[in-house]
């Protein structure tokens, strides 16, 4: 657009008759409206910005959503089992009914219980059919708010079988989250990669290929 008005435009002005009233008026509205700032040669801040070959990966979360991250092994066959990256844990008392979503670290990563008040004062008893479902539906909000959508049950665990907890379950399914993890996704052997340790792929061997037998 430039072009067309350093160039163009003042050809055909000296070429044709002196220009009328109207088309001089046209001629400048239509200049005024034209912005020729963007068409600067500027520099962009990013130029002499340098990218860094190594990649740091801030929300660790993405591996285990992926099935990239590490599970315990060895845990199978053994109770209560610890193979897994968050699992879902409901306890019932005399008094309460709580449901809390454990990571495999031990921490507690998200909870609902009668014990808050703001479950609390909308139920008639903390430990009857509807508080498990009550509970249960706002854990299974809270873990969608949280981007969790999957989660491990263990179905062996005593209770787990009871009307209660199954109704607790069922708040689960309704939401689309998962009670089954996806599984470990397992590394191709390569040799020179020690994948129990600390090496970094790609790094050289620990031990040397010259070595001799005693």
């Amino acid at each position: 657009m430039s072009y067309l008005l350093d160039q163009v435009f003042p050809r055909l002005i000296r070429a044709s008759e002196p220009l009328s009233l109207t088309s001089t008026l046209y001629f400048k509205k239509f200049s005024r409206c034209i912005n020729t700032s963007s068409f600067l040669n500027q520099e962009s801040p990013n130029q002499n910005y340098t990218v860094s070959k190594v990649y740091e990966n801030r929300n660790p979360r993405n591996l285990e959503k992926l099935g990239l991250a590490r599970k315990r092994l060895g845990w199978r066959f053994q109770a209560p089992r610890r193979d897994y990256y968050h699992k879902l844990v409901i306890s019932r008392s005399v008094r309460h009914t709580e449901a809390w979503i454990e990571h495999f670290t031990g921490d507690t990563v998200l909870s609902a219980s009668t014990k808050e008040w703001a479950i609390r004062n909308q139920l008639f008893s903390c430990n009857d059919l509807s508080a498990c479902v009550n509970v249960g539906k706002v854990l299974a909000q809270r873990c969608l708010e949280s981007g969790i959508t999957s989660v491990f049950f263990d179905q062996t665990e005593s209770g787990s079988s009871s009307s209660r907890v199954q109704l607790l379950i069922e708040e689960f399914k309704k939401a689309n989250i998962s009670l089954t993890e996806p599984e470990m996704i397992q590394p191709e052997p390569s040799p020179g990669i020690n994948y129990e340790g600390y090496n970094r792929y790609a790094e050289p061997n620990v031990y040397q290929e010259n070595y001799q037998d005693i």
